[in-house]
């Protein structure tokens, strides 16, 4: 990451989320259009992004080849099971749980997928640029990570006036829930070495949601470093979870206040 192709890439996500939002903000289309065009944008996202990756893999023996998608490419991180969550939006009807869902959205949508274009996971400092430019996989990262962006943004602009103080903890509430299951799907596709019935390594598991190791590698030596680990991500979490709510709060006590 922060190599020349990814400046490159920040700087094409910047342009495209910059133009999108402003085109929305300008034409205003109907919500329902919007979510019709990010479903469109989930599923070839994810179509490229798993042909991109899938491998042909020989067997032990040498003697078959087979088919196989490593399990850090499951569509189990946060900004890919977003398209869950957009096809939800788009198809289930108004109520109390799609309310709560748009208030998820805004903050898990704009943050995680910022995130995630600032630390790439699928770049590494010797990325070229044939292979940020010339193979399926960087486009759909970068772009459908943008769609998000621009569709949290929007998700905002076009319910912030059923946003409450209220989803800032439903929001929290929903990712710890989250966060929690990862702990189980990471240990579920880890590969543990044994001897003698007894645990001695892990060769290789997956990192969804962050809650085993940042981006960036730390390197935990006792269970309290990651204890600590996971408190500080939790409390990063509420911190920006909450810079985004603070327009929602703001209005709310305004509103509340002229009431009175």
């Amino acid at each position: 990451m922060y190599t020349l192709p990814h400046f490159v890439w920040l700087a094409v996500c910047a342009v495209f989320i910059t133009v999108a939002t402003v085109l929305l903000r300008k034409y205003n289309p109907p919500f329902k259009k919007v979510m019709s065009w990010a479903c469109v944008a989930a599923v070839i996202a994810e179509l490229v992004k798993t042909f991109s990756v899938m491998k042909l893999v020989p067997s032990a023996d040498g003697s078959h080849s087979y088919v196989f998608l490593e399990t850090n490419n499951l569509p189990l991180h946060l900004c890919s099971i977003q398209i869950i969550f957009i096809f939800y939006s788009r198809f289930a009807k108004d109520g109390k749980a799609k309310e709560i869902l748009h208030a998820f959205m805004y903050p898990t949508c704009t943050i995680g997928a910022f995130i995630a274009i600032l630390l790439p996971s699928i770049f590494t400092g010797g990325t070229t640029f044939a292979e940020a430019f010339l193979s399926g996989h960087p486009y759909e990262y970068f772009l459908y990570h943008s769609v998000l962006v621009i569709l949290g943004l929007h998700i905002y602009y076009a319910h912030k006036d059923i946003l409450r103080p209220k989803h800032y903890f439903t929001s929290l509430g929903a990712l710890g829930v989250l966060a929690f299951v990862s702990l189980y799907l990471n240990s579920m596709f880890a590969n543990p070495v044994y001897e003698n019935g007894k645990l001695i390594s892990v060769e290789r598991t997956t990192n969804f949601f962050f809650t085993y190791e940042f981006v960036i590698d730390f390197k935990f030596t006792e269970i309290w470093h990651w204890y600590i680990y996971l408190a500080s991500i939790f409390a990063l979490a509420c911190l920006l979870v909450a810079l985004f709510y603070i327009p929602v709060f703001v209005r709310y006590f305004k509103a509340k206040k002229q009431s009175n």
